[in-house]
């Protein structure tokens, strides 16, 4: 009988392992709220920029109504793409976490994977597209103006940027993604390794 209550008084000293899921559900709420308010400010930030520019251009281009338009049409559907993401980002960071399953760790995991490389959803392709028509139609309206060369260069440096562009935003976005995305999906598995153990 002695012996037992040694074993139990050292079984009762011993510290878990790893935090319960439940336990852990209230860090992770909050550790996702932080999240996404880090994502409110940086679209914030990137709203007024995008707003910036068009006002810009607008008061720039206010005397040639076609190329007002292709610069409006490309900006525009930046904002389509920008809207879509913040909306992602949004979703992502209001998940509930109060009654944690293996199913709902493993969709959370996945969501936030997915914003690796968001740059092959719908809406990207509409944004790049509006992006190319909108350049395309502002250089139409300079075309006749321009010798073949130099209106050739000028494509060639248009198509030029918006490649480098999205190299630069695909870079950028792996550098948040291991910054706020990975310390998230780590701990999601971590949790989530806990509740399949306890399933076996």
């Amino acid at each position: 009988m002695a012996e037992f209550k040694e074993l139990q008084q050292l079984w009762q000293r011993q510290q878990p392992q790893c935090p319960t899921p439940l336990g852990e559900a209230a860090a992770l709420k909050n550790a996702f709220r932080r999240y996404g308010r880090r994502n409110d400010l940086i679209y914030l930030g990137k709203a007024i920029v995008i707003a910036s520019l068009l006002i810009f251009l607008l008061s720039l281009l206010r005397h040639r109504p076609l190329a007002a338009f292709g610069a409006s049409l490309a900006v525009f559907s930046g904002v389509v793409f920008l809207i879509s993401d913040w909306r992602t980002q949004r979703a992502i960071a209001r998940l509930n976490f109060a009654s944690p399953s293996v199913e709902f760790l493993r969709s959370a995991i996945a969501r936030l994977e997915a914003q690796r490389d968001p740059f092959h959803t719908r809406e990207f392709r509409i944004a790049w597209g509006g992006l190319w028509i909108g350049c395309t139609v502002m250089i139409a309206d300079q075309w006749f103006l321009m010798t073949p060369f130099l209106a050739l260069a000028v494509l060639a440096c248009v198509i030029a940027a918006q490649f480098a562009a999205y190299a630069s935003a695909r870079r950028v976005r792996g550098k948040r993604f291991e910054k706020q995305c990975r310390p998230l999906i780590d701990r999601l598995e971590a949790v989530l390794e806990t509740m399949e153990a306890d399933r076996i």
